[in-house]
């Protein structure tokens, strides 16, 4: 029965500004009372997973149902039922009522019934792999590279001091390998969860991320040697076509995903599809262009190739491609998790028609301006970019984020922050005309330079580091009230870009504003070091317990769907059943503690071309094969002496 005021709330401690709070039911919030044989439980809307879990296990399969499944480790992830309802979009008086049937009527508890499952599937633990790349890319050829040209750049006092190809090829790692394998990582885990549905065909996620990556170390190592090696061109292309590859496969997977879902379609996934779009159509004109500029017969086509080609891709890349995911992600998720008020479903479909037009007309017109050569044409960027700017300050000004989060989170700052700078890299755009004329030059590098490093690391840099701070402490089970504030990485990143974005306009005043541009780029390293080693040990942590779950209860049979190294865990004896039916691989200690943990029996039986059915039952005859039992030996039998038996 429903009732109001209920006698059991589940109060949270005090909390700090930047920590995460947990609600609380407001006098007359409607919650489930639950009565059974135990005595009464009451379902309140604050009430946290985690107890739930504890003493309802059952409840699980209604979470599951609207996309639980597999986060949070056995007890699911540290938040409560009205938070799960808000960020998943489920009506939170209807999930109520579905945990109230859960508990009064739970599962028969029969020999032959499946337990829970504990474990997750490969669909709901794949972003960690490209969260892991990410990060890995991040403090190599991306941020530290990076790093490593500013320190170039200020001690000889010219942008001109590294190669045209170094700097290239640092951007594509950070596009692709620090943007782009975050996007997908998330993309992945979050939006099936979103639409309510599963991931179609989750190993295709494994071949991308596979081709991603080697494309990306491929293609990186190809740009790089473009000026030493004549091969440097071909491998280059080989590592970009399988970039391209990998953008397919994850842009087929999640239309179909959402295809198949049945969801409405709002206009977070207007901009989620755009998003797609644009990193598809993108990825092809990086690669493109790459060859273009490798195989530039003299410097004058070079620097032709790169004056006319590199501005329109990073509009593609950064206006497109991730500004359109976060605000996809953000229009969704912000409201969910921090509060903000939800942006109406109008308002955001006018956003997005008019930031499509915006990109689309920028690149057109600057193209046009670059392929004639009449500057009055590229005037018309002016307007173009007021469009752009005037239309992120309508959402900005809707969330105004110079105030507190309505519901306070040790990563609310990197939200707030990143949508202050996102204005201020389009203001700066806006006045870039203003500012060359200033100076009295047509073009000023530095200048432009430091808008992109303004929207680059202010906006995306510190929305993929508050949104990863937020999911994978709930992805992986953990309480982030018992993590720290994350103030170190906030500041030492937000001080790095300030310095950089400031210093490097100063250049076009004063030769001594190099000096300084290299201690940039150290700060904005420490900060994304000290963020990704919280975010590998929260991960680690989370894959830890799921192994521990996973080997502390075996099923009533074994599977198709049971991960081999699962089934060894549970029942070590089937070892020789996998190794009587070929695989001979499981000898290898490596092989089972990788390989094996992510195929199935059904995939297993599939590689090596043998009958499924046929494993299955030698695999659960084996399993559940009486062991016999050694008869007892009486002291009258054997005597046991110091020298052994006799």
């Amino acid at each position: 029965m429903l009732s109001a005021n209920p006698p059991f709330v589940r109060l949270a401690p005090p909390v700090q500004a930047d920590q995460t709070s947990v609600p609380h039911t407001p006098e007359g919030e409607t919650a489930a009372m639950i009565t059974n044989g135990q005595g009464e439980f009451a379902i309140s809307p604050d009430l946290l997973l985690s107890e739930l879990f504890r003493s309802h296990p059952d409840t699980r399969i209604v979470f599951d149902r609207y996309g639980l499944r597999g986060c949070g480790g056995p007890l699911g992830p540290s938040e409560s039922i009205r938070f799960f309802a808000r960020a998943h979009g489920v009506d939170e008086l209807t999930l109520l009522r579905e945990l109230e049937q859960a508990v009064a009527a739970p599962r028969p508890r029969s020999h032959c019934a499946a337990p829970m499952r504990l474990a997750p599937e490969l669909a709901d633990s794949i972003y960690r792999r490209y969260f892991l790349a990410g990060i890995a890319v991040v403090l190599s050829a991306g941020a530290s590279w990076g790093a490593w040209l500013l320190w170039t750049i200020g001690l000889n006092g010219s942008f001109r001091a590294v190669s045209v190809h170094a700097i290239n090829a640092h951007g594509e790692a950070q596009i692709f390998g620090w943007v782009g394998l975050f996007i997908m990582g998330f993309a992945y885990q979050a939006f099936p969860r979103l639409w309510q549905t599963t991931l179609v065909a989750p190993r295709l996620a494994v071949v991308a991320f596979g081709l991603m990556v080697g494309g990306l170390f491929v293609r990186t190592v190809g740009i790089s040697a473009a000026e030493a090696w004549t091969l440097a061109a071909p491998l280059a292309l080989t590592g970009g076509l399988m970039q391209v590859a990998a953008v397919g496969l994850f842009t087929s997977q999640l239309l179909v995903t959402f295809w198949r879902s049945g969801a409405v379609v709002e206009a977070y996934v207007g901009f989620v599809v755009a998003a797609l779009g644009w990193f598809l159509l993108s990825t092809v004109f990086s690669v493109w262009h790459s060859w273009h500029t490798m195989t530039a017969p003299d410097v004058d086509a070079l620097v032709w190739a790169i004056a006319t080609y590199q501005a329109p891709l990073r509009d593609l890349q950064i206006h497109g491609l991730a500004l359109f995911m976060i605000l996809g992600v953000s229009l969704r998720m912000l409201p969910a998790i921090y509060g903000l008020p939800r942006v109406p479903e109008r308002w955001a479909w006018w956003l997005l028609s008019l930031l499509t037009g915006a990109v689309v007309g920028e690149t057109i017109v600057f193209l046009a301006y670059r392929w004639t050569g009449y500057h009055l044409i590229a005037m018309g960027l002016v307007p173009i970019w007021a469009i752009m700017t005037a239309t992120i300050l309508v959402l900005v000004l809707q969330w105004r984020p110079w105030r507190p989060m309505p519901e306070p989170d040790r990563t609310g700052k990197f939200v707030r922050a990143a949508y202050l700078w996102l204005p201020v890299s389009l203001v700066m755009l806006l006045v870039m005309p203003a500012y060359n004329r200033l100076v009295g030059v047509s073009f000023s590098h530095a200048y432009f330079g430091a808008t992109r490093h303004a929207i680059t690391v202010g906006f995306i840099t510190l929305m993929i580091m508050g949104m990863a701070a937020k999911v994978v402490p709930t992805l992986n089970g953990i309480d982030p009230r018992t993590l720290s504030s994350l103030r170190g990485p906030f500041l030492f990143v937000n001080l790095g870009c300030v310095l950089r974005v400031t210093m490097q306009i100063a250049t076009d005043w004063i030769h001594a504003a190099y000096a300084p541009i290299g201690l940039s780029g150290i700060l904005e390293v420490a900060g994304l070091a000290w963020w990704g080693l919280g975010l590998v040990v929260m991960m680690r942590r989370g894959r830890h317990a799921e192994v521990v779950a996973a080997s502390s209860l075996a099923p009533a049979r074994v599977e198709a769907n049971h991960r081999v190294a699962d089934v060894l865990e549970w029942f070590p004896r089937t070892e020789e059943v996998f190794l009587r039916h070929g695989f001979t691989a499981l000898k290898s200690a490596v092989l089972r503690r990788t390989l094996a943990r992510q195929v199935t029996v059904a995939h297993a039986a599939a590689l090596r071309g043998v009958s499924l059915t046929n494993l299955l039952k030698d695999l659960n005859d084996l399993a559940y094969e009486p062991v016999m039992e050694l008869p007892v030996l009486s002291a009258d039998t054997y005597s046991c002496t110091k020298g052994g038996l006799q």
